[in-house]
């Protein structure tokens, strides 16, 4: 008991300390100093934005979902053929993952697209993260990288593909920053600007 004690007191202390960062990174951004941009968004260009996202950061995790649940059901099956003690209480186990990570999706997407339709629309784009609506992504610190950033010029929209350390190995993200009327170039300055920051290679721009 008192090893997990310890054990959860220091993951809390970790957790304190990444939010605390993060916390920080949102305040430096939003005080609009060393930005890179700063949108604000039209309401029906923001719902419309809204409802893209929303359909595809919905479609993006349930192809993860789908696939997790591929790997694990090999994995039952496995203990299934060959210790059907176990393989029995894998099964429960698989049911149980599914029922946690469908309804975490549910949950978060559902969340992310409540919080972009009830707020104003607006964007602010640093070289250390982007705040978009009310989600913050950051790309620097704690071991995150900017693995890759690009203009989709047909659906006018500005993606940055970023990663950070997890339990099993590194996590990978996207984010899809709508670009305004008239802000084509900026945009283009933008990539650039990152690409060389980042030492990536040249992007779609």
């Amino acid at each position: 008991m008192s090893f997990v004690c310890i054990i959860l007191a220091i993951t809390g202390f970790i957790v304190v300390i990444m939010y605390w960062g993060r916390a920080r990174a949102g305040t430096r951004m939003l005080s609009e100093k060393n930005i890179l941009a700063h949108w604000k968004y039209s309401p029906g260009e923001w719902q419309d934005y809204s409802e893209k996202d929303f359909r595809m950061e919905r479609r993006d995790k349930w192809a993860l979902f789908r696939l997790v649940m591929i790997i694990t059901a090999v994995v039952v099956v496995g203990f299934w053929l060959f210790h059907r003690d176990s393989g029995t209480l894998m099964i429960g186990m698989f049911l149980g993952l599914g029922i946690l990570l469908g309804s975490v999706i549910l949950l978060t997407t559902s969340y992310d697209h409540w919080q972009n339709n009830k707020y104003q629309g607006e964007v602010y784009i640093t070289r250390d993260g982007a705040y978009i609506g009310r989600k913050l992504h950051l790309w620097r610190g704690w071991g995150a990288t900017l693995d890759d950033v690009s203009y989709d010029e047909p659906n006018r929209l500005l993606l940055m593909t970023y990663s950070m350390p997890s339990r099993t190995g590194r996590d990978s993200a996207t984010a899809r920053i709508l670009v305004p009327q008239g802000q084509e170039e900026k945009t283009r300055e933008i990539v650039t600007e990152l690409a060389k920051a980042e030492g990536l290679a040249s992007s779609d721009i």
